[in-house]
C-alpha cells in the first residue's frame, strides 16, 4: 500500500528513508518540514490576505501554525493542555518584540486564538486591521488592542524562515532533535492510518467501504 502524504509533494516514506545523522539529509528534511507547513497553511494565509475582509481567517490559521511552530521547536508530540504556553512562548520571538509584552501575549491567547478558533470572533476590545503603524498597538485608555493583520502574517513567515535557517545549522542539535522527533510522531500516525486508509487517488479501503456503507 502506497504510503500517505505528510505535505503536498512528500510522504512518510520520504521522511522515514531519512537518516538524522547523515548531514546530506537535512537539507531534505527542511524542505519537507517546508512543504508541510508552507504548502497546507502559509501559502493559503498568503493568498487569503489579498483579499479584503479575511484578518479574521488569516489570523485563524496563523495562530495554529504559530502553535504548531512551537511544538516544532520544542519538539511536543501532544499539545493536549499546552496551548497557553505554546502561544505565549512563540509570542516572545524577536519578531513580535517589543509589541507583544506579557499582558498582551496573555490577551492575544484568550481574545484572539480562542476567541477565533473557538467563537469564530476577535474577543473583548481588539481590533483587526490593516496598514497599521506598528504591528500590536494599545488603545486608548489601555483597554483593548490594534493588532495589524498583514504585519502579523509576515512576522511569522519571517519566524518561520528563521526557524528553517537555524535548524539547518548543525551546531543547533536540540532544535535538530526535537524537529525530528516532532516529524518522527507525525510519520508514525500516517503509517496507523496508512493501514486502515489507501493514498489519495485509489479507491478507499475495505473499512472505508464499510464506514461508507454504514453511513457514518
Amino acid at each position: 500500500m502506497d504510503a500517505l502524504r505528510i505535505s503536498p509533494r512528500y510522504t512518510s516514506l520520504d521522511w522515514q528513508c531519512l537518516d538524522s545523522s547523515n548531514p546530506k539529509d537535512w537539507s531534505k528534511a527542511v524542505k519537507i518540514v517546508r512543504d508541510r507547513l508552507e504548502g497546507r497553511f502559509l501559502r493559503f494565509a498568503s493568498d487569503c490576505l489579498k483579499k479584503l475582509d479575511s484578518g479574521f481567517v488569516v489570523l485563524a490559521i496563523d495562530c495554529l501554525l504559530a502553535e504548531t511552530l512551537q511544538q516544532f521547536r520544542e519538539g511536543i508530540t501532544d499539545g493536549t493542555g499546552q496551548s497557553t504556553k505554546m502561544i505565549t512562548r512563540f509570542l516572545e520571538g524577536s519578531q513580535f518584540q517589543p509589541d507583544f509584552n506579557a499582558d498582551a501575549r496573555k490577551a492575544f491567547y484568550v481574545d484572539i486564538r480562542c476567541g477565533l478558533l473557538h467563537q469564530a470572533e476577535a474577543k473583548k476590545m481588539w481590533l483587526i486591521r490593516r496598514k497599521q503603524p506598528s504591528l500590536l498597538q494599545e488603545t486608548a485608555g489601555g483597554e483593548g488592542y490594534i493588532i495589524d493583520v498583514g504585519r502579523f502574517h509576515a512576522a511569522l513567515q519571517n519566524s518561520f524562515d528563521e526557524y528553517l535557517k537555524a535548524v539547518v545549522e548543525s551546531s543547533n542539535a536540540l532544535l535538530r532533535s526535537n524537529l525530528w522527533k516532532k516529524m518522527d510522531h507525525i510519520c508514525s500516525v500516517r503509517t496507523a492510518r496508512g493501514a486502515l486508509y489507501e493514498a489519495e487517488g485509489n479507491s478507499v479501503s475495505s473499512l472505508g467501504r464499510e464506514y461508507k456503507n454504514a453511513g457514518t
